[in-house]
Protein backbone atom coordinates (compact mmCIF):
# COMPACT_ATOMS: atom_id res chain seq x y z
CA UNK A 1 0.00 0.00 0.00
CA UNK A 2 1.30 3.46 -0.92
CA UNK A 3 1.48 5.75 2.12
CA UNK A 4 1.14 9.53 1.99
CA UNK A 5 1.14 11.92 4.94
CA UNK A 6 -1.54 14.62 5.22
CA UNK A 7 1.01 17.44 5.03
CA UNK A 8 2.39 15.99 1.77
CA UNK A 9 -0.87 15.83 -0.17
CA UNK A 10 -0.69 19.18 -1.95
CA UNK A 11 2.91 18.71 -3.09
CA UNK A 12 1.97 15.19 -4.28
CA UNK A 13 -0.65 16.64 -6.64
CA UNK A 14 1.62 19.28 -8.22
CA UNK A 15 2.19 18.88 -11.95
CA UNK A 16 0.51 17.46 -15.03
CA UNK A 17 -1.66 14.35 -15.13
CA UNK A 18 -3.35 12.15 -17.73
CA UNK A 19 -7.04 11.50 -16.97
CA UNK A 20 -9.07 8.40 -17.80
CA UNK A 21 -12.66 8.72 -16.54
CA UNK A 22 -15.54 6.24 -16.70
CA UNK A 23 -19.07 7.55 -16.07
CA UNK A 24 -21.82 4.98 -15.58
CA UNK A 25 -24.46 5.19 -18.30
CA UNK A 26 -22.34 7.63 -20.30
CA UNK A 27 -18.99 6.15 -21.29
CA UNK A 28 -15.31 6.96 -21.14
CA UNK A 29 -13.57 10.32 -21.18
CA UNK A 30 -9.88 11.10 -21.55
CA UNK A 31 -7.89 14.27 -21.09
CA UNK A 32 -5.32 16.06 -19.00
CA UNK A 33 -5.27 17.86 -15.67
CA UNK A 34 -2.86 20.29 -14.07
CA UNK A 35 -2.32 21.19 -10.41
CA UNK A 36 -0.45 24.45 -9.79
CA UNK A 37 0.49 26.09 -6.51
CA UNK A 38 -1.47 29.31 -6.00
CA UNK A 39 0.95 32.24 -6.00
CA UNK A 40 -0.90 33.98 -3.13
CA UNK A 41 -1.56 31.02 -0.80
CA UNK A 42 0.81 28.08 -0.33
CA UNK A 43 -2.01 25.92 1.11
CA UNK A 44 -4.03 26.21 -2.10
CA UNK A 45 -3.69 24.45 -5.45
CA UNK A 46 -5.39 25.54 -8.65
CA UNK A 47 -6.75 22.55 -10.58
CA UNK A 48 -7.64 22.71 -14.28
CA UNK A 49 -8.79 19.89 -16.51
CA UNK A 50 -9.44 19.64 -20.23
CA UNK A 51 -11.19 16.48 -21.39
CA UNK A 52 -12.63 15.16 -24.61
CA UNK A 53 -16.27 14.16 -24.42
CA UNK A 54 -17.51 11.53 -26.87
CA UNK A 55 -19.00 13.07 -30.01
CA UNK A 56 -20.44 11.72 -33.27
CA UNK A 57 -17.61 13.41 -35.19
CA UNK A 58 -14.92 11.61 -33.14
CA UNK A 59 -13.31 14.98 -32.43
CA UNK A 60 -10.10 14.35 -30.47
CA UNK A 61 -9.69 17.93 -29.19
CA UNK A 62 -10.62 18.81 -25.60
CA UNK A 63 -14.18 20.09 -25.50
CA UNK A 64 -14.98 20.21 -21.78
CA UNK A 65 -13.12 22.19 -19.14
CA UNK A 66 -13.37 22.47 -15.34
CA UNK A 67 -11.50 24.29 -12.58
CA UNK A 68 -11.33 23.74 -8.82
CA UNK A 69 -9.29 24.98 -5.87
CA UNK A 70 -7.79 22.44 -3.46
CA UNK A 71 -7.25 23.95 -0.01
CA UNK A 72 -5.16 22.07 2.56
CA UNK A 73 -6.70 21.44 6.00
CA UNK A 74 -5.19 19.85 9.11
CA UNK A 75 -6.68 16.44 8.23
CA UNK A 76 -6.96 16.48 4.41
CA UNK A 77 -8.25 19.11 1.98
CA UNK A 78 -11.36 20.90 0.74
CA UNK A 79 -12.29 21.31 -2.92
CA UNK A 80 -14.01 24.52 -4.00
CA UNK A 81 -15.56 25.35 -7.37
CA UNK A 82 -13.50 28.01 -9.12
CA UNK A 83 -15.56 28.49 -12.27
CA UNK A 84 -19.19 28.65 -13.36
CA UNK A 85 -22.27 29.63 -11.35
CA UNK A 86 -21.01 27.90 -8.17
CA UNK A 87 -17.60 29.66 -8.10
CA UNK A 88 -16.28 29.91 -4.53
CA UNK A 89 -18.68 27.33 -3.10
CA UNK A 90 -17.46 24.22 -1.30
CA UNK A 91 -17.75 21.09 -3.46
CA UNK A 92 -16.27 18.36 -1.24
CA UNK A 93 -14.22 18.05 1.93
CA UNK A 94 -11.80 15.11 2.30
CA UNK A 95 -10.27 13.68 5.46
CA UNK A 96 -7.75 10.88 5.79
CA UNK A 97 -9.11 7.56 7.03
CA UNK A 98 -5.96 5.62 6.11
CA UNK A 99 -2.51 6.65 5.04
CA UNK A 100 -3.50 6.32 1.37
CA UNK A 101 -7.27 6.97 1.29
CA UNK A 102 -9.39 10.09 1.80
CA UNK A 103 -13.18 10.02 1.87
CA UNK A 104 -15.99 12.53 1.66
CA UNK A 105 -19.76 12.60 1.99
CA UNK A 106 -21.78 15.59 0.82
CA UNK A 107 -25.52 16.21 0.68
CA UNK A 108 -26.57 18.51 -2.17
CA UNK A 109 -30.27 19.21 -1.67
CA UNK A 110 -31.47 15.55 -1.58
CA UNK A 111 -28.61 13.99 -3.55
CA UNK A 112 -25.85 12.15 -1.68
CA UNK A 113 -22.29 12.42 -2.99
CA UNK A 114 -19.83 9.83 -1.67
CA UNK A 115 -16.28 10.27 -2.89
CA UNK A 116 -12.93 8.61 -2.31
CA UNK A 117 -9.35 9.55 -3.23
CA UNK A 118 -7.03 6.56 -3.25
CA UNK A 119 -3.29 7.12 -3.68
CA UNK A 120 -1.89 4.08 -5.52
CA UNK A 121 1.73 5.16 -6.05
CA UNK A 122 3.83 8.29 -6.42
CA UNK A 123 2.52 8.62 -9.97
CA UNK A 124 -1.06 7.35 -9.84
CA UNK A 125 -4.24 8.02 -7.87
CA UNK A 126 -7.95 7.41 -8.31
CA UNK A 127 -10.97 9.57 -7.55
CA UNK A 128 -14.32 7.76 -7.32
CA UNK A 129 -17.79 9.28 -6.91
CA UNK A 130 -21.15 7.70 -6.29
CA UNK A 131 -24.13 10.02 -6.52
CA UNK A 132 -27.58 8.86 -5.38
CA UNK A 133 -30.80 10.72 -4.84
CA UNK A 134 -34.22 11.44 -6.27
CA UNK A 135 -32.74 13.10 -9.37
CA UNK A 136 -29.32 11.45 -9.67
CA UNK A 137 -27.97 7.91 -9.77
CA UNK A 138 -24.52 7.47 -11.28
CA UNK A 139 -20.89 6.76 -10.53
CA UNK A 140 -17.68 8.32 -11.82
CA UNK A 141 -14.24 6.73 -11.60
CA UNK A 142 -11.22 8.77 -12.64
CA UNK A 143 -7.67 7.46 -12.82
CA UNK A 144 -4.89 10.07 -12.78
CA UNK A 145 -1.45 9.11 -14.09
CA UNK A 146 1.45 11.56 -13.80
CA UNK A 147 2.88 12.79 -17.11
Amino acid sequence: MYVIEAEGVLSYFLGDWRIHRVISGFGEITGQAMFQLNNQNDKLLNYKEAVTLPSPSNNQKPNAFREYEYVMTDTGFDIFFSDGATKGELFLSFEFIHASILTSHHLCIKDHYDAKFEFLSGDEFQLSFTVNGPKKDYSIQTCFTRL
